[in-house]
C-alpha cells in the first residue's frame, strides 16, 4: 500500500479514536491500525461468559470534557448530571460521595452533619481552582525544562490566570497539591469510608496509597477535569467515536500489529505491519503506550543515548486488576434502600484500610480484603446480559503486575474469592448468585492490551510524570524523530476516558519544516 493515506494512527483505544477523527475532519486521509481484533482499547466490550458481555475496563467517563465532545460533533451523549457514586462503609453504612451536590449532601448528611458541610466547602474549594488547574490539563504543555523557550505572553497569561485565583486560593494550591491525599481529605471530612471511597480518584490503577505524596494533585485533576458524564458510558462513548470516525471515512486495519515505524533520515517514512504489508506516510500518531512506540517501534539509531535512557526509566508498574462477574438475578447491597438503584459502588472502609492492601502489592502479594470499586454496567445497559441477569464489573486494588509464584491458578483463584467474599459481606447471598467469571490480571492486562506493566493510565501518575509526560523530549505529544507523534495516555494530561491527549496531539500531526534539535 503506498501513499494512499496522509496519517496512520497507532492504536484503536479512545485517544486514537479521537485523534483519527479530528485529523480527518481536518481534510487529512488516516487509517487507523490497531492489533486487537476490536476497536475501543480498555473500554472495547468482551463477551466472557454466552449472553454477558462487558462495557469495558475504564467504566467511568466523567473525565470526558463538553469542549472535545463538541469538537467531535458528538455532544448529544452529554448527559445532564454527573453518575452518583456510592461509598460502602461498615455497620450498613452508606452514602454518596459524588453526583449532584444537593443529594450528595443530603446523603452525606444522612451519615455525618460535619460531612455534609464539608463536602459543600470541598466542592466550593474545587469550583474556585478548577479554571487553573483544567487549563493545565486542556491546553499544550509548557515545556518547564526549556521555560525560557516559551512565547513571553503565554507564560504571562498562564501567570495571571493562577493569580486571578486570589492571594488565599494560591497559596492554598500550593500548599495542598504535594499533599497525601489522607492528609488532605482529613481537612474536610470524618468519616473514614468516605475519605477512603474519595481517595480512589486519586489513586485507581496508580502504585500509590492515601499516604503516598502528591497525590492529592491527582485528586485536584481528576475533580477538575471530572464533569457531566457520558450516555451509555465509556462503552456509548467508545461506539460513538467508531460511527463518527467510520462516518469521516477513517479506514480500519484491526488484528494488524505495527512491527515498526519506517524512519529515513530522522524523518517518518510510513510503518511496516506483521504481515509485511508497508504503509508510506510521512507522519504516524501512536495512541499505544509511549515506551512501545520508541524503545520497540523505532530503529535504535532513532533516539540518543540520553533520550532513550529517560523513556527507560518511565514508571509502568500496574497495581490494578479487574474482575468481571455474571450475576444471576441483581446486586442488593444490605445498606441500599428498596428505591436506591446502585450501578456504581466502592468499598473502602477506612483510609487505613487502603494503605495495608498497598502494602501487600509492594511485597509481591495482594490483600485478603482488597479495595473495590463497582460497576453493574447492566443497569443502563440492559442488553449486556440476559434477561433477569447482571454483568458486574470490578477494579481491584492492589494486584502485582509479578506475584511471588506467579499468577497460577491457585493465585488467580484466591484473589477472585477475595472479591467475592468482600462484596458478599456488602450483600449478603452475592456469592450464590455469581454463574461465572472472568480475572485480568496487570499482566493479562500487559498481554492483552498492549501495556508495559499493566499499567492502565500508560505510565505512573506521579508529579515528575504530569509535570512532564512521558519526558522532556516528548513533552508536547512530539518526538525527536519528523512526523511522529504520541497522542495516548502516557502522554499529556493522561487519565482514564478523558479523549484529551488524543485532542491536544492533533495539532502536531503534520510533517515538520525541520527536524528537532534533540534528534539523534
Amino acid at each position: 500500500m503506498k501513499h494512499q493515506f496522509d496519517v496512520v494512527v497507532i492504536g484503536g483505544g479512545h485517544n486514537g479514536l479521537t485523534n483519527a477523527c479530528l485529523l480527518a475532519m481536518s481534510g487529512k486521509r488516516v487509517v487507523l491500525v490497531e492489533k486487537r481484533n476490536d476497536l475501543g482499547g480498555l473500554a472495547a466490550s468482551i463477551e466472557f461468559e454466552p449472553g454477558f458481555k462487558s462495557a469495558g475496563i475504564w467504566h467511568e467517563t466523567g473525565n470526558v470534557t463538553e469542549a472535545v465532545m463538541k469538537l467531535l460533533r458528538l455532544d448529544s451523549l452529554i448527559q445532564n448530571e454527573s453518575e452518583t457514586v456510592y461509598a460502602l462503609g461498615e455497620s450498613g453504612r452508606i452514602a454518596p460521595v459524588s453526583g449532584p451536590v444537593d443529594r450528595t449532601v443530603f446523603g452525606l448528611n444522612e451519615v455525618s452533619r460535619a460531612d455534609g458541610k464539608g463536602y459543600l466547602r470541598y466542592r466550593e474549594f474545587m469550583r474556585r481552582i478548577r479554571p487553573v488547574i483544567s487549563r493545565f490539563l486542556t491546553e499544550r504543555p509548557l515545556n518547564l525544562m526549556a521555560v525560557e523557550s516559551e512565547a513571553p505572553m503565554e507564560l504571562l497569561t498562564r501567570a495571571l490566570g493562577l493569580r486571578r485565583l486570589g492571594a488565599h486560593d494560591m497559596v492554598e494550591l500550593l500548599r495542598v497539591a504535594p499533599m497525601p491525599v489522607s492528609d488532605f481529605l482529613s481537612e474536610y471530612f470524618e468519616s473514614d469510608f468516605i475519605k477512603g471511597a474519595l481517595s480512589l480518584n486519586s489513586l485507581l490503577g496508580t502504585f500509590a496509597a492515601p499516604r503516598s505524596p502528591g497525590t492529592t494533585t491527582n485528586l485536584l485533576m481528576h475533580e477538575s477535569m471530572s464533569g457531566l458524564s457520558i450516555k451509555g458510558g465509556s462503552l456509548g462513548l467508545t461506539d460513538a467515536l467508531i460511527k463518527r470516525a467510520r462516518d469521516l471515512g477513517v479506514s480500519f486495519r484491526c488484528g494488524q500489529a505495527v512491527s515498526r515505524i519506517l524512519v529515513d533520515n530522522k524523518s517518518v517514512e510510513g510503518v511496516e505491519l506483521e504481515n509485511g504489508d508497508i504503509v508510506k506516510v510521512a507522519a504516524v500518531s501512536a495512541s499505544i503506550n509511549p515506551k512501545t512506540v520508541l524503545l520497540d517501534l523505532l530503529p535504535v539509531a532513532a533516539l540518543t543515548h540520553t533520550t532513550a535512557d529517560r523513556i527507560s526509566n518511565f514508571r509502568c508498574n500496574g497495581t490494578t486488576a479487574h474482575l468481571l462477574l455474571a450475576v444471576d438475578g441483581p446486586v442488593l447491597f444490605e445498606a441500599a434502600s428498596k428505591d436506591q438503584t446502585i450501578s456504581h459502588a466502592r468499598i473502602a472502609p477506612t483510609l487505613d484500610h487502603v494503605e495495608k492492601a498497598f502494602d501487600a502489592v509492594k511485597y509481591r502479594g495482594f490483600s485478603e480484603a482488597p479495595v473495590l470499586d463497582i460497576t453493574i454496567p447492566s443497569i443502563e445497559r440492559p442488553n449486556l446480559a440476559p434477561d433477569g441477569k447482571n454483568v458486574v464489573s470490578v477494579m481491584v486494588s492492589y494486584a502485582p503486575f509479578e506475584p511471588e509464584g506467579g499468577w497460577n491458578d491457585a493465585a488467580r483463584a484466591t484473589l477472585t474469592n477475595s472479591v467475592v467474599d468482600v462484596i458478599t459481606e456488602f450483600a449478603p447471598g452475592f456469592e450464590r448468585r455469581v454463574i461465572a467469571t472472568k480475572l485480568s490480571t496487570p499482566a493479562d492486562l500487559a498481554s492483552e492490551y498492549g501495556l508495559p506493566g499493566g499499567h492502565l493510565h500508560h505510565g505512573e501518575p506521579g508529579l515528575d510524570q504530569i509535570l512532564v509526560r512521558p519526558i522532556p523530549e516528548c513533552f508536547d505529544h512530539t518526538t525527536p524523530v519528523q512526523g511522529l507523534t504520541l497522542c495516548g495516555s502516557g502522554t499529556h494530561p493522561g487519565g482514564s476516558v478523558a479523549c484529551m491527549a488524543g485532542a491536544l496531539a492533533t495539532h502536531e500531526n503534520l510533517p515538520k519544516s525541520k527536524v528537532r534539535s534533540d534528534a539523534a
